[in-house]
């Protein structure tokens, strides 16, 4: 592993060397804008090997001088010209070009001093640049020419790994970045903030959707803990942390999460396991309430029990409730159901979408607290977005039907082999809408 200094060159300076006040109290001299800083870094890091100078036709004059002050300080310490003209593309260019001399491994250490007004930028581009190569930036300093004193700005390129990593967190769900920047630090509710987004992170990631509430609530508690943590710039990030997450996350605005990360699968899996909770508990009041088991009659305590006893071990409860709402239109086997054949003359759930107006109020399992139109859109979705999720997962789910599917089809939905991402976003959005008050 090695490390590399990376400057812009200045002009050719002249005069008696200056005397600067260094970081581990120690003076340093130089009469070039770059050569003070490159001493002090020269003698506070080791295993430096190479320094890198951007060099425009005004500074190439300095670059015999820079490399006789190196070379009488670290004889084996190699100066390498990066050639660059006013106005050219510093991206395609020396960018480029410093791309190509480190390898993973390295680290580099930024001088800021010289250049340009607008090197500084171009420099910290080039430090975001190669991190994310896994070349990480170890330090930068600058001469401050007033105070007469080598500052050490390594800081500054935290901050740009503490920004990174929030946008690593706010994208990805994944908190490296975050955890390699308060390594060094214990504040319990930063900790907390990471370990709950983490394991939120493997549940969706892994499809692991049973834990999937616990763990919005460990989150939404860690970030409501985090206002009150001492690191000002962690603070600062949070209201825009929670535009992204929302004020209180909860699970349509997980799935929303996921879709703006183009996590469609994990997107479809979260909304089919559970959404029907989601209905059915928290939205209870405003969408659909199922009839507690104690206020259903014998007769209707038995038949919920019969769907009960069919859970398979990866359901929930929620689900097979959820599952006795969608095919309501069971109260309708008498008019549509052949009993010498046995067999249904139009699917059930078909039924249920059909004749929800005259079915919703014959449901005892259930009170429905939203008007009709908004409840079919509601199953519509439901029915549709789980269809899309078993074709995804490549799922066996025998009560899919092609008659369902295709009266789907015929109330707009797209067909399901034909729907790309663009169309599967639009489908969950337009769902989560219809969730709203």
């Amino acid at each position: 592993m090695a490390k590399k200094i990376v400057l812009f060159l200045s002009d050719p300076k002249s005069g008696d060397p200056r005397t600067y006040q260094c970081p581990d109290g120690n003076p340093v001299q130089g009469v070039q804008t770059n050569e003070a800083p490159v001493k002090y870094l020269l003698r506070a890091h080791t295993g430096i090997k190479t320094i890198l100078c951007v060099v425009t036709p005004l500074a190439q004059a300095t670059l015999p001088i820079l490399r006789e002050a190196v070379k009488a300080q670290a004889p084996a310490v190699i100066v390498k010209e990066i050639p660059f003209q006013d106005g050219a593309d510093f991206a395609a260019g020396p960018l480029a070009r410093i791309m190509e001399e480190v390898q993973k491994g390295d680290e580099i250490l930024l001088e800021l001093t010289g250049g340009p007004r607008d090197a500084i930028m171009q420099l910290l581009l080039t430090s975001r640049a190669l991190s994310y190569s896994g070349i990480p930036t170890a330090g930068a300093v600058y001469a401050n020419l007033g105070a007469k004193e080598i500052v050490d700005c390594s800081q500054l390129i935290r901050f740009f790994d503490l920004v990174g990593g929030m946008q690593e967190l706010t994208s990805f769900g994944r908190v490296t970045a975050l955890r390699a920047y308060y390594q060094d630090r214990t504040e319990p509710e930063i900790t907390a903030l990471l370990d709950a987004m983490e394991r939120l992170n493997e549940s969706i990631t892994l499809c692991r959707t049973g834990k999937i509430d616990q763990h919005i609530a460990a989150f939404n508690a860690a970030m409501e803990s985090a206002q009150s943590c001492s690191d000002p710039l962690m603070r600062a990030l949070l209201p825009a942390f929670r535009a992204k997450f929302g004020r209180k996350l909860n699970v349509p605005g997980l799935i929303r999460w996921c879709l703006g990360s183009d996590m469609i699968q994990q997107a479809l899996t979260i909304y089919k396991e559970r959404i029907a909770a989601y209905i059915l508990n928290t939205r209870s009041g405003t969408l659909v309430e199922p009839v507690p088991r104690a206020r259903l009659t014998e007769r209707e305590a038995k038949s919920l029990d019969l769907f009960l006893d069919a859970k398979k071990d990866y359901e929930t409860e929620e689900e097979i409730r959820f599952r006795m709402l969608l095919n309501l239109g069971n109260l309708k086997k008498y008019q549509f159901y052949d009993e010498t054949t046995g067999v249904w003359q139009v699917d059930p759930a078909v039924l249920t979408l059909e004749y929800l107006d005259e079915l919703a109020p014959r449901s005892y399992h259930f009170q429905i607290h939203c008007a009709i139109p908004k409840l079919r859109a509601i199953l519509m979705d439901y029915q549709y977005i789980r269809i899309l999720r078993n074709m995804t997962n490549h799922a066996n789910d025998e009560s899919t039907s092609g008659e369902l599917l295709e009266y789907l089809v015929k109330q707009g939905y797209p067909q399901p082999e034909e729907a790309g991402v663009p169309e599967v976003k639009q489908v969950l959005n337009q769902a989560l809408d219809h969730l709203k008050t």
